[in-house]
């Protein structure tokens, strides 16, 4: 029995060697995976806030200056042109540094499209303006103040949310009345406020057009032959 257990002591002994440095092994590669994903992420980190600092204040400072043409009332020459002194303002992210892919993907894609917005904004705008008639550009005036509110709007929140995401301070464009966020907001209902009560009058102007020649018709149905 004594002989018996003897010629298995070295095997057990083997397989715990084995079985020991199996273990060390795993263990040793299982910290340095997660060292690796802690370097990685710590970097991603990093990179994202890095890119965000630039952008927070790229998109802050264009909805500032979405403030001025959104109070724009504008003014007339001789010839009763319109003449403006702020327009909508360009937004251009080349002097961005920072690694693009460290963004989350909806960030990135909002970030993305704020100028394809910019610039559809600003052919509505001169639409508007080019349909105006001399010492009118009333309509203009009202769409270049609507696009620069709703993009100004748009910029902040954008911006806010990278804020959010990269644990950043929160912004200062609220805590005053004519701070950005506040004058965008109040203009921005005011037009509101402007397009729902035009929209109530043209609907009754178009109601008293349908009854005029409902009326008409009948008059005329009813004078005989």
């Amino acid at each position: 029995m004594s002989a018996g257990i003897s010629v298995w002591v070295p095997v057990i002994t083997a397989l715990a060697g084995i079985g020991g440095a199996l273990g060390s092994q795993w263990l040793s590669h299982h910290f340095a995976t997660a060292r690796e994903l802690r370097a990685s992420e710590e970097k991603l980190a990093r990179e994202r806030y890095f890119i965000a600092t630039e952008l927070v204040f790229l998109l802050e400072r264009f909805a500032q200056q979405c403030v001025l043409s959104a109070t724009e009332s504008g003014d007339y020459d001789d010839r009763g042109r319109i003449m403006l002194e702020h327009y909508l303002p360009e937004i251009d992210y080349s002097g961005v540094t920072g690694d693009w892919r460290s963004l989350p993907h909806a960030l990135m894609y909002l970030i993305s499209e704020l100028p394809v917005l910019r610039e559809e904004g600003r052919k509505s705008a001169g639409c508007a303006f080019e349909n105006d008639t001399p010492f009118d550009g009333s309509d203009g005036i009202h769409e270049l103040n609507s696009q620069s509110c709703r993009l100004g709007l748009r910029a902040i929140r954008i911006s806010r949310e990278l804020r959010r995401t990269c644990g950043m301070p929160d912004d200062g464009l609220s805590l005053h009345h004519w701070s950005a966020w506040r004058v965008l907001s109040a203009v921005r209902a005011r037009i509101i406020d402007t397009d729902l009560r035009y929209g109530r009058s043209r609907r009754k102007t178009m109601d008293a057009l349908k009854l005029l020649n409902s009326a008409g018709s009948d008059k005329q149905e009813s004078v005989p032959s």
